[in-house]
C-alpha cells in the first residue's frame, strides 16, 4: 500500500479524489503529536477499509503519513486522514484495487455559541462509515442556514433521530440520564470517549430510539465532534433548551478524561 505524504493545496490532490466520489475519512484533533481516541481512528479506518476496499488499512503507513504531515508544526493541528484508490474505476467498481493514504492539516475550527439547528428527513448512504460521499449532507447544511439556522440535525423515515451533518448529537433526560439515539448513523469517536468516560464516574446512559416527537421532553441537547467534542443545542426546531453549562462541562470532563496517544 503506497502513502501520498501530505497534501496541503488543492492542485495536489489526486484526480481520483477530486473526481471519483469514492473512498472514506475520518478526522481528528492533533496536539504535540497527540489526539485523543486515536486507537479509535485507526480503528474506524482499517473497519472502512474492508467495507469499502475489501481490505484493511495497515497502522503503520496511517502513523507514518500523519507524522509526516504534521513534521515540525507544533500548534494544535486538525487532521483528515483519507483512504482513496487511484485505480479505482466507476465503470468496473467491482475489480480489486490499492488504496493510498492522503492527510490533509488545517486550522482547528473556531467553536462559537450554542447551536440552534432544524429537522430534515435524510439518511446518509452507509450511515455507518464516513465515506467522502458528502453532498447530500452539505447540501441539507447549506439549506438550514440559509433558513436561519446553524446546522441540520437528521430524522428517518420512521420519525427516529439520527445524527447531524457531520456530529453525533444526545440528549440530556429530566432525571439527568445522558440519551443517545440508536437510530442508523456514525459512530462517532467523540461521543464514544464521552460515553467511556461517564462510564467510568457510574453516570447514567442510556442508548435507544429517539422519536423526533420526544424533542420537547429533554432538557438538554448537545452535538459532539473530533475536532468540536461538546457543544450544547440551544434550538432543534421551535424546541428549546436551556444551555446546561454543568453539563457541558461534565460531558467535556468525561471527554477529556482519556488521555492523547503519541502519533
Amino acid at each position: 500500500m503506497r502513502d501520498c505524504g501530505a497534501m496541503s493545496a488543492l492542485p495536489d490532490i489526486p484526480a481520483s479524489l477530486a473526481l471519483v466520489n469514492y473512498g472514506h475519512f475520518t478526522s481528528m484533533l492533533l496536539t504535540a503529536g497527540r489526539a485523543r481516541g486515536l486507537a479509535r481512528h485507526l480503528e474506524r479506518l482499517n473497519r472502512d477499509a474492508w467495507i469499502v476496499f475489501g481490505q484493511g488499512l495497515d497502522e503503520g503507513i496511517v502513523r507514518q503519513a500523519i507524522r509526516a504531515a504534521v513534521d515540525g508544526k507544533t500548534e494544535p493541528l486538525a487532521v483528515r486522514v483519507t483512504v482513496h484508490a487511484p485505480g479505482f474505476d466507476p465503470r468496473k467498481p467491482e475489480a480489486d484495487v490499492e488504496p493510498e493514504v492522503v492527510v490533509t492539516t488545517s486550522a482547528p475550527p473556531q467553536v462559537g455559541g450554542p447551536l440552534k439547528v432544524r429537522t430534515a428527513g435524510y439518511q446518509r448512504d452507509l450511515p455507518q462509515v464516513k465515506h467522502v460521499g458528502t453532498f447530500g449532507l452539505f447540501y441539507q447544511r447549506r439549506l438550514a442556514r440559509r433558513a436561519g439556522f446553524d446546522d441540520v440535525l437528521f430524522i428517518g423515515g420512521d420519525g427516529q433521530v439520527s445524527e447531524g451533518s457531520t456530529w453525533n448529537v444526545c440528549f440530556l433526560d429530566e432525571d439527568g440520564t445522558l440519551v443517545i439515539p440508536t437510530a442508523p448513523a456514525l459512530p462517532g469517536i467523540a461521543l464514544g470517549l464521552i460515553q467511556s468516560g461517564l462510564a467510568r464516574t457510574g453516570a447514567q446512559v442510556q442508548a435507544r430510539p429517539v422519536q423526533a416527537s420526544e424533542l420537547p421532553s429533554f432538557r438538554a441537547a448537545f452535538a459532539t465532534n473530533a475536532l468540536a467534542p461538546v457543544r450544547p443545542i440551544s434550538h432543534v426546531d421551535e424546541v428549546e433548551y436551556k444551555v446546561d453549562e454543568d453539563a457541558t462541562a461534565r460531558l467535556t470532563r468525561a471527554y477529556e478524561s482519556t488521555a492523547g496517544e503519541r502519533v
